[in-house]
C-alpha cells in the first residue's frame, strides 16, 4: 500500500470531476426549464401526514 496517497488523490480527483459534471448537467437542465416559455407552472404539494403515522 505504498501508493495509497496516489490512489487517494486519483479517486478524489475523479469523484470531484463526476460531481462537477453532474452539477453542470443539472444547471443546463434548469436553464432549459426556465427559458421554456410554455406558460405552465405545476406546484406539487405534499399532504401532511396524520399525527399517528410519523416515522
Amino acid at each position: 500500500m505504498e501508493n495509497y496517497k496516489k490512489m487517494y488523490d486519483s479517486l478524489f480527483n475523479d469523484v470531484t470531476d463526476a460531481i462537477s459534471l453532474l452539477q453542470r448537467g443539472q444547471q443546463k437542465t434548469e436553464e432549459l426549464f426556465i427559458s421554456d416559455d410554455d406558460g405552465v407552472i405545476l406546484e406539487i404539494i405534499k399532504e401532511s401526514e396524520p399525527e399517528g403515522e410519523k416515522e
